[in-house]
């Protein structure tokens, strides 16, 4: 296994987050652009032939999300495509949908991502699936309104706050995995220093504007907010309990990035109506998931058994109670 080093999992234990450089290779971020390209395209040309965008002009694929996202009057017609968690919307229906490509299962059991999970969870390595894409287009192409962390600027929150409290005591950890360089000016991370050591965070309620959970900034300590650089193919782990958020994206690129979960296997997911796998284990290496079709199956009956009412569709509403507070205001 070559995962983090002793001085590496100091430094995450101490700060709540860690940089790590060059874990995935070219090859590896190119066969995800190639799988959001086609994507992309095949939700494209439908929309072009309902006359809701003009045909795309760009070559790269940031040029034509840019340009799609730029033309079509309902952002999240193209965004639920590429996705690869469903949406968190009231009505959830048989018209929702994600990206459960083979390249994205790849990306969820490298090996190397693994190799760094391991060094903090151990071997028995589950899958957890809150989990996103985030596509996030320059802040001048997009309308004043938009406000969703998936597409523009993401509101400080903690891992753990916007998810179900079941998951209170999972040993859960975020893999922020960057597509595209994330710098100060296209919106990289932004983390609080050492706010893993200070519990659970007051978070605010989603708002009519946004659905997202939020902690306002009123509470932020900004003398220890620093700004998470990292490389293309680089990753930044973070504590479930770390304050983040992101920057807006002041460039005139994309800024592109997974969210990926991890935690011991058996432990609650925080999100129990969605799909996890075990993605290693030396206990029981035949329970691991390495099928990529089978994996999207798992996400395409979850999204069925929610329609069908066969499963409870639920939020996370332990911050209701914050809505009158002036400082969710």
């Amino acid at each position: 296994m070559a995962g983090l080093t002793v001085g590496q999992l100091e430094r995450f234990d101490e700060d709540g987050y860690l940089v790590v450089e060059d874990v995935l290779t070219s090859q590896e971020l190119a066969a995800i652009e190639d799988e959001y390209l086609e994507i992309l395209d095949r939700v494209a040309a439908g929309l072009v032939a309902q006359g809701r965008i003009p045909p795309l002009r760009g070559i790269t694929f940031s040029e034509r999300y840019v340009e799609a996202m730029q033309h079509v009057d309902d952002m999240y017609a193209i965004y639920q495509h590429l996705d690869i968690c469903l949406p968190m919307v009231r009505e959830l229906d048989l018209s929702h949908t994600m990206n459960a490509g083979a390249a994205v299962f790849d990306l969820l059991t490298n090996r190397r991502l693994l190799d760094i999970a391991e060094s903090v969870i151990g071997p028995e390595i589950y899958s957890n699936p809150v989990q996103h894409t985030r596509i996030k287009p320059p802040a001048h192409c997009l309308p004043d309104a938009v406000t969703d962390s998936n597409i523009a600027a993401t509101t400080w929150h903690q891992d753990a706050g916007v998810i179900n409290p079941e998951a209170d005591g999972t040993h859960m950890l975020t893999v922020w995995l960057a597509v595209t360089d994330a710098t100060i000016e296209n919106g990289c991370l932004i983390a609080e220093r050492a706010s893993h050591r200070e519990d659970l965070t007051m978070h605010c309620p989603g708002t009519a504007a946004s659905a997202t959970t939020y902690i306002p900034e009123a509470i932020i300590d900004f003398d220890r907010v620093v700004p998470l650089e990292v490389g293309a193919g680089g990753l930044v782990l973070l504590h479930k309990l770390t304050e983040h958020g992101s920057l807006d994206n002041r460039s005139d690129d994309i800024r592109w990035s997974f969210d990926l979960r991890y935690q011991p296997i058996g432990q609650p997911t925080g999100r129990s109506v969605f799909p996890g796998f075990i993605a290693r284990s030396e206990a029981h290496p035949e329970q691991v998931l390495t099928d990529p079709d089978e994996w999207a199956s798992l996400w395409w009956q979850a999204r069925d058994r929610i329609v069908g009412g066969q499963v409870p569709w639920q939020f996370n509403a332990r911050w209701d109670v914050n809505a009158g507070l002036p400082v969710c205001a």
